[in-house]
């Protein structure tokens, strides 16, 4: 997809949103209306600025329209035994709970490597706000993987943080430093400013785009200005993407067949493959970006301004012919992009344009090239026949600016999107997720029905679809298509 390059651009249900409850006024005196929170504002890290799916008008009182009784000077004070009002915020606040949880079982009709692929993740934190001004938040994650039935068995348990910070609020400020999950962008799945998130490729493309992120080390200054917002992010530890085993059907390097993701496989790939010695270099920091959007009138739009390092891996091929090497490299891009979303008629319009200079690929010598990439996507959102069906289509274009022979694709044109409807009073639902391309054949399908009866646990069963062209996504999978059957449940 992204640019076809050996470099995994899999693109991307938010964490969810903590909040204070208020509590109620004492008795006497009667408490005024209460002004609303500012620091409130601002969105969380995992929140896009795309608009809410339905919007709902709410009403607010009109604190000047309230009538007050005229009292003699002998009741301004209460009564000896009155409690004093309670401020909003003043009272420390701690909170635990777990944010997400999924255990599924997957069967694998057509791998070589397995017959089954089970998955645990489960996910908790803690979370104290001593102020109104101030939050501290501490996350975890266990994630567990299992492959049987084959020639590339594996278990593998792992831990991870999520987002883990402190966070000061004054007025139209935030400032959050520490673990964050940052997704930018307004499309689904391939947003093109998602500049400074750390992709999770543990499960390919099984798991919509906000589980296919994890939480990375980072500085963000985010400031509102009236219908404004800017939104700067530094990463002074560079993370990369979160690997799957070596061993899984999920792994970007095939070791049983020999093949790289996004390389037309052929018997000199898979001898150096099954040959080399394969690394990862992450050292360094991950560079900075800059976003400013704007909302509120008829039509919202953003700019993205970025100098980082993308976490997915370009696997550069060194050594030598007796002793080959695949080092997992993440060199710096430049990135500038413009998006814009405006509703009419029930109709969502999203576009995204960006451009990134320096994207490494590979020319048939094994030698390594950059070259400047030009990426376009639009999408629709609407919902037919009212709330319990959305539709969201989107359109690709891919363009890598280059007249050299690569190994990559340069040019890529396709459509991805998901329909989604519920029935059974909201217990049932049924979704179909997708990706397609029009230049060469890449074929993603997801049909999934799930039952949430027993809230907030559902379960699910469903089906991935893999099947391509060599140098693609789905053709690189299509031996791994799988059903599932699971639970998960969001918290």
């Amino acid at each position: 997809m992204k640019n076809l390059l050996l470099t995994l651009t899999l693109s991307l249900a938010a964490l969810p949103v903590l909040s204070t409850h208020a509590l109620a006024a004492d008795d006497l005196p009667p408490a005024r209306a209460a002004e609303p929170d500012a620091a409130d504002d601002l969105p969380p890290p995992r929140m896009s600025t795309r608009k809410p799916r339905t919007v709902e008008a709410a009403a607010v009182p009109d604190a000047a329209a309230e009538t007050t009784t005229s009292l003699d000077p002998t009741d301004d004070l209460p009564p000896p035994s009155a409690k004093k009002p309670y401020v909003r915020g003043v009272k420390p606040t701690f909170k635990y709970g777990v944010d997400d949880l999924l255990l599924e079982l997957g069967g694998l009709p057509d791998a070589t490597e397995a017959d089954t692929y089970s998955t645990l993740r489960a996910k908790a934190y803690v979370l104290w706000q001593p102020s109104r001004d101030w939050e501290l938040r501490a996350g975890a994650r266990i994630d567990g993987a299992m492959q049987r039935g084959g020639v590339a068995d594996f278990t593998d348990l792992s831990a991870d943080y999520t987002d883990t910070y402190v966070r000061y609020r004054s007025g139209d400020t935030r400032l959050t430093l520490g673990a964050q999950t940052i997704v930018w962008g307004r499309v689904d799945e391939i947003p093109l400013a998602d500049r400074v998130s750390r992709a999770d490729l543990t499960r390919f493309v099984l798991d919509d785009l906000p589980d296919r992120r994890r939480a990375a080390l980072a500085a963000r200054w985010e400031q509102t200005l009236g219908d404004y917002k800017l939104d700067a992010v530094w990463l002074p530890v560079f993370n990369a993407a979160e690997l799957p085993d070596p061993s899984s059907v999920w792994s970007p390097i095939n070791l049983v067949t020999g093949e790289i993701i996004g390389i037309a496989p052929s018997p000199a790939v898979a001898a150096l493959v099954k040959n080399a010695s394969i690394s990862e270099d992450e050292h360094g920091s991950g560079g900075g970006a800059m976003r400013l959007t704007k909302t509120g009138g008829a039509i919202d739009y953003g700019l993205t301004l970025a100098r980082t390092r993308q976490s997915q891996p370009y696997y550069q091929i060194g050594g030598t012919p007796f002793a080959p090497t695949l080092t997992g490299v993440h060199p710096f891009n430049n990135f500038a992009g413009a998006d814009l979303e405006l509703e009419s008629n029930g109709i969502t319009w999203r576009m995204e344009l960006g451009y990134t200079d320096a994207i490494p690929v590979t020319l048939p010598t094994a030698v390594t090239v950059t070259a400047p990439s030009l990426d376009w996507v639009g999408g629709i959102e609407f919902f037919p026949g009212g709330a319990d069906t959305r539709i969201n289509l989107q359109l690709v274009a891919q363009s890598l600016q280059t007249d050299k022979t690569v190994l990559q694709l340069t040019e890529y044109y396709g459509t991805n999107g998901s329909i989604e409807t519920s029935f059974g009073q909201g217990r049932w639902s049924a979704g179909l997720r997708f990706f397609g391309g029009f230049n060469v054949k890449n074929v993603y399908l997801n049909p999934e029905i799930s039952y949430s009866g027993w809230e907030p646990l559902s379960v699910y069963a469903g089906y991935h679809y893999f099947n391509g062209e060599d140098r693609t996504l789905a053709g690189f999978q299509e031996d791994h298509s799988m059903a599932v059957i699971g639970m998960r449940g969001q918290f």
